[in-house]
């Protein structure tokens, strides 16, 4: 995410915990009914960049507020990331002097936090490095770049970063030896943001340089440069090291016009094939596909385990022939911009050396036990940062098992795919502010669980589920946060197992916290994501914004009360054959409904509160509006497809209400009768006596399906409001009023 210079922006930048140091300023706090503001002051001067960031050791699910000296406020932030309920907001001051940082519970939630106040940016810089130099650089049209002389020893690893303090500046990063070869780039870390990341190690000791400019040479702005050594850093695998013979390079842009490019590679029998496809500008995650001569997919990669979002594939073709080389955007996402495609013959040894970085991308930070049940592997370590206990670890074995029985033998999925040993490998460490994290590791195209159905990108996997759940916010306990984290996970290694490229990308996060719900009990922590997308309903169903894929597993479980369970496992069962919405689509059709009448039962389901859980959600639908009197109202934009406002109907009597604008626009009322909640479907206009029930609302629905998963756009409409005589409209169905509690 981008940081203004004058506007604020809350971020947390990959990987990366706000660690203390000595510096680092802690206030501690409370947010209680009788004080539900907690107020902290921190005096700032003008040009000055400072860090807060809430922690809680009873779970608080914390909203920071920053307010200026003059009383306005500066930036606000509820959750870091999804899942984490802790708060951060990052800040340049533009003015001396006493600002306020107020910390709230989220709906009205009470207990102890810390805020830390730190200098500077938290760059993800492990406990143990130490910062070579820090500070502001300015670039503009004379002053388009910068170089930096930085004395490396050959055990040392430098890790520099920049953080953009002007908006939308787009930085890069070179770095040169003492003779000026450039020895790496990077453009944007792949986070998101366009700041920008390198990390390297020397072969020998030397002096190098760091140049620090802007994409094109062309921005100008502030950013914040850090160089730091950090021996827990990871060093990339340079792929430049690998002795090849090129034989071809390509150079283009992906983006919604240019989604895929494909070439046609000839290869001798025995002859291994070298494909690296570099971003070199924008946040384009590429990924690379090598078919055969039977139009059946032979290799395949997203991420190359070098810690970029960049692909490289090895391929030794077991007969002559031709192939197609594919290039796309992951997931047939929105990311974009210019790549490099550089083709090589190499030793076929190559093979083994890039399954090994996929292998290998979980690293312990101490020496490494196993513990072996019937069917996983688990990982761990008793040192440094993901240290655990042996204890803890069998408990992750035995939970992983348990949810092995629960999720195939009860649920139905299919058996993924196992390792070479016949086990599930998992590991038991850090995971980097995440509550654990599945990595494909081996394209394997078939399933052989699945004797049935020829899988095309079928995936081995590794997964990790973290030491301890610390400064995440959650007040369950560890133990119950393991078991729903060990549960989420491993229904991530049963995805793969069906698709790992499946272009309906909402559906991975969203089965995963679903499956949750149906697997743990009382463990669960899903209910904590509801919040996301219950605040924002008007936004899009498979909407790019952060959270809303997690937040919405309701839509699932929703499916589930009408159809059953196995509605899901069916999805992804179409998910072998078909992409994006067909997949939805097709399962949808064996039952006889569409995506947008599924959607809008589930809108509806959602404002009713019909669903076993919902005691525990942390949130209503939020209402957009109070019709209150007959002039109606106008929405000037804001609702997406697939999304719906509700307005809650504050008149009494026999009214007629009507829906104009954007043609897949619709009129539902939601209406509390005793203990049900009825829907009453008013199409583009329909009337409604409202002294006939508790509560009424209106849920304008936009059944306008998106262009293509997370492409979404929004219209405008108005509600007109009158007096009815005529016939009145008639429910549809109902859900329980059980758990009903009007919206605010």
């Amino acid at each position: 995410m981008r940081v203004g210079f004058v506007v604020s922006a809350f971020v947390c930048l990959a990987g990366s915990a706000v660690a203390q140091s000595s510096d680092d300023r802690v206030i501690p706090g409370s947010v209680t009914e009788a004080a539900p503001r907690s107020v902290s002051e921190i005096t700032l001067e003008a040009g000055q960049l400072v860090t807060l960031t809430t922690a809680s050791a009873d779970g608080l699910d914390t909203i920071l507020t920053l307010v200026g000296p003059d009383g306005q406020t500066l930036a606000e932030n509820d959750d870091r990331e999804p899942g984490i309920l802790t708060s951060q907001i990052i800040h340049m001051a533009t003015t001396s002097g006493r600002y306020m940082a107020v910390v709230t519970g989220y709906g009205g939630a009470t207990g102890d936090y810390e805020l830390t106040v730190r200098d500077g940016v938290d760059f993800g810089l492990s406990w143990e490095s130490s910062v070579i130099q820090e500070q502001v650089v300015s670039l503009n049209a004379r002053r388009t770049s910068e170089r930096f002389p930085v004395d490396l020893s050959a055990d040392d690893i430098l890790v520099t970063t920049t953080f953009a303090l002007t908006e939308d500046l787009d930085t890069t990063l070179t770095l040169l030896d003492d003779a000026g070869t450039v020895l790496a780039q990077n453009d944007d870390r792949g986070d998101g943001s366009l700041n920008s990341q390198l990390v390297f190690q020397p072969d020998a000791a030397g002096r190098f340089f760091v140049e620090v400019g802007t994409y094109g040479g062309s921005g100008t702005g502030d950013l914040m440069l850090s160089l730091a050594l950090d021996p827990n850093a990871d060093v990339p695998f340079d792929f430049t090291t690998i002795e090849r013979e090129p034989f071809a390079r390509h150079e283009g842009t992906l983006d919604n016009r240019q989604s895929e490019y494909t070439f046609e590679i000839d290869l001798a029998a025995g002859q291994t094939l070298l494909a690296v496809a570099d971003a070199t500008s924008g946040d384009l995650d590429p990924v690379l596909r090598l078919v055969g001569a039977d139009g059946y997919p032979v290799a395949l990669n997203d991420d190359r385990g070098d810690g970029s979002l960049n692909s490289a594939i090895a391929f030794t073709a077991p007969q002559a022939g031709r192939y197609t080389l594919e290039l796309q955007r992951y997931r047939s996402g929105e990311s974009s911009g210019e790549f490099v495609l550089e083709l090589s013959h190499v030793d076929a040894s190559v093979v083994d050396t890039l399954q090994g970085l996929l292998e290998n991308r979980v690293t312990l930070s101490g020496p490494e036990l196993t513990i072996e049940t019937e069917d996983f592997r688990v990982h761990y370590t008793l040192e440094g940062v993901d240290a655990s206990s042996t204890a803890y670890a069998q408990s992750v074995g035995e939970a992983l098992q348990e949810m092995l029985d629960v999720q195939v033998s009860r649920i139905g999925w299919a058996e993924p795919i196992r390792g070479d040993d016949g086990r599930y490998r998992a590991y038991v460490a850090d995971a980097d502010g995440s509550m654990g994290v599945t990595y494909p590791v081996q394209i394997v195209f078939d399933n052989v669980n699945t004797t049935d159905v020829h899988e095309a990108s079928a995936a081995r996997t590794v997964f990790v589920i973290d030491n301890d759940f610390v400064g995440m916010g959650k007040e369950a306990p560890v133990h119950a946060l393991m078991r729903a984290t060990a549960t989420h996970e491993f229904n991530h290694v049963v995805q793969f197992g069906y698709d790992s490229e499946e272009g309906l990308d909402w559906l991975y996060e969203a089965t995963a916290s679903w499956t949750e719900t149906t697997t743990v009990g009382g463990d669960q922590d899903a209910t904590d994501y509801v919040a996301t997308d219950f605040d924002a309903p008007e936004i899009c169903w498979t909407t790019s914004e952060s959270g809303f894929d997690y937040s919405q597993w309701t839509l699932l479980q929703s499916m589930a009360d009408s159809y059953g369970e196995g509605i899901v496992v069916d999805i992804w069962e179409n998910s072998v054959e078909l992409d994006g919405f067909e997949t939805l689509a097709a399962t949808l059709e064996t039952v006889g409904t569409t995506i947008p009448d599924v959607i809008q039962r589930w809108r509806a389901q959602n404002f009713a509160l019909a669903y076993d859980l919902a005691p525990l959600f942390n949130s209503t639908v939020r209402v957009h509006h109070t019709l209150d009197s007959e002039r109606g109202w106008m929405a000037k934009g804001g609702l997406e497809q697939l999304g719906a406002n509700y307005i809650t109907v504050g008149l009494d009597g026999r009214y007629q209400f009507s829906v104009r604008g954007d043609d897949g626009l619709e009129l539902l009322a939601l209406a509390q009768n005793g203990d049900e909640v009825l829907v009453i479907p008013l199409g583009r206009g329909g009337s409604v006596d409202t002294r006939a029930y508790e509560h009424v609302a209106l849920m304008v629905f936009n059944r306008t399906m998106p262009e293509a998963p997370g492409v979404c756009s929004d219209v405008g409409y108005s509600i007109d409001v009158a007096p009815a005589g005529g016939a009145l409209a008639a429910p549809a169905y109902s859900f329980s009023a059980e758990h009903f509690t009007p919206p605010t």
